[in-house]
């Protein structure tokens, strides 16, 4: 049977020198003393017979042989030979042929023949185990021996041994990474309210240290794990022993055990920054929706303000209107009268003086507001472009002609309607002509050149699409 196909019981224990397992080496070791026996029988059986004084062995012979009986009842019990069947049965027809030519006398002759036996199997097992292994792994002896073990310089590691290795170096840099990127994100600016981001950097802070000091925990871990992985690969090498095999296999699991433990912990730092960076995230645009609202209502209540003191206004100055085209028809009258009799002028002059002084007071007063409103009404023209040509109010509500002036003198000018209705709506129609206002209606959006109606409070809104459309001002 080829000894490389033999089942190997033990596959954890490390090779032995001869190429074969202990498993293997250690069953063999029968064989191979059954054989040298039987050679060292066969040399003594051919050996002649002693005769006289010369068949007395010499007593150093005599203890050579039994030192070798007893490194063979040694090897019997520990069991622990490195021949292997074919040097076994090399050595044993080397030490044949030696028989055959040694020459022996008597008892001592056979005594010294044995010895030499078994002095010739050890050299030549010595000799054919390295020499085996070499020619099964196709490498020279000296190069096999320099490489399985040797006790000046370093050992190699095992495959499993860099793997782990690998391993470890590579989740030292994703550690490294993960610590990169944390570090990253505690440094990225934060807006929100000055105590919750003193609070957050503090969190932050706190995290960071505890990350770097499991860290160096974990690196100074794994430099002794390593150190004591070089030990027990030194031990492992100086005595192949299998309680020496198993001690390294069960630490091996540990350092797998620990490696899963920094992976886990490396998940965890990271799903944590995730988890930081989401909270920051939505903290912001909470923050970015709460001010476009209170922007959105400011606005609103100035526009709103504003809308009501030009309504006001505009009513103030019909008003005024009224009143003062009631006054100039009242002196018109006047006038008419006195023309028509002048003989009273003179009886009526005592009666109609104080009345004339009362009308001409308020008529001056009149043209104080007028002129005071109109100036208004003229900066508000002059700043929007927007003016309102006339006012009549209906059971529909009150209705304003106005028009909208391009500032830059472009575009040209927007004539429109807006009606108030009493249940808070406001309708908009717009007086637009395609080859007359060929300008503006390339300027205004579909929806603006026909009539809409809209809630009040929509108004502002409205009126700043409007004048962007008017004016061609991107929003």
């Amino acid at each position: 049977m080829d000894p490389d196909l033999r089942y190997d019981p033990y596959p954890f224990l490390p090779a032995h020198p001869s190429g074969s397992s202990f498993w293997s080496a250690g069953k063999g070791a029968a064989t191979s003393r059954a054989r040298g026996k039987s050679a060292a029988t066969a040399a003594a059986k051919k050996a002649p017979a002693a005769r006289g004084k010369k068949a007395i062995p010499q007593p150093e012979e005599d203890d050579d042989a039994d030192e070798l009986m007893l490194d063979d009842q040694e090897d019997d019990e520990e069991d622990e030979t490195v021949l292997v069947a074919e040097t076994q049965a090399d050595g044993g027809d080397e030490l044949g042929d030696e028989g055959e030519s040694a020459p022996a006398k008597g008892r001592g002759g056979r005594k010294a023949a044995g010895a030499g036996a078994a002095a010739a199997r050890k050299a030549g097992a010595k000799k054919a185990a390295p020499a085996a292994t070499a020619a099964k792994k196709g490498k020279p002896t000296e190069a096999l021996l320099a490489d399985e073990m040797d006790e000046d310089g370093e050992t190699r590691p095992t495959p499993k041994e860099t793997r782990l290795e690998a391993q470890l170096e590579a989740t030292q840099k994703k550690l490294a990474a993960l610590e990169a990127s944390f570090a990253k994100l505690s440094n990225l600016r934060s807006t929100r309210a000055e105590e919750a981001e003193t609070r957050l950097r503090e969190i932050a802070d706190e995290r960071q240290q505890a990350a770097l000091n499991t860290i160096s925990t974990y690196k100074t871990e794994s430099d002794a794990l390593r150190h004591e992985l070089a030990s027990l690969q030194e031990t492992a090498f100086a005595s192949p022993r299998s309680k020496a095999a198993r001690l390294e296999s069960l630490r091996v699991q540990e350092l797998e055990q620990e490696n899963a433990a920094l992976v886990a912990r490396a998940e965890e730092l990271e799903r944590a920054a995730a988890e930081e960076r989401e909270t920051r995230e939505r903290e912001a645009e909470e923050r970015e929706r709460r001010w476009e609202k209170e922007l959105t209502r400011r606005v609103r209540e100035v526009t709103e303000k504003s809308e009501k003191e030009l309504v006001e206004l505009r009513a103030e100055l019909s008003t005024a209107r009224a009143e003062l085209s009631a006054e100039v028809s009242h002196s018109i009258s006047l006038q008419q009268q006195l023309k028509a009799n002048p003989s009273s002028s003179s009886v009526s002059s005592t009666s109609t003086a104080p009345a004339a002084s009362g009308s001409s007071a308020a008529v001056a007063k009149l043209q104080e507001e007028n002129e005071r409103l109109t100036s208004h009404l003229n900066l508000n023209e002059d700043l929007t472009g927007f003016a309102v040509h006339s006012v009549k109010q209906d059971e529909t509500g009150a209705t304003y002609v106005c028009v909208l002036n391009d500032c830059a003198g472009t575009t040209g000018s927007l004539n429109f309607k807006l009606v108030f209705h009493p249940d808070g709506t406001v309708s908009y129609t717009p007086d637009v002509n395609a080859e007359r206002d060929a300008v503006l209606a390339s300027v205004l959006s579909p929806e603006l050149q026909r009539y809409m109606r809209f809630g009040a409070e929509m108004s502002a809104e409205f009126f700043k699409r409007l004048f962007n459309a008017v004016n061609k001002i991107k929003a």
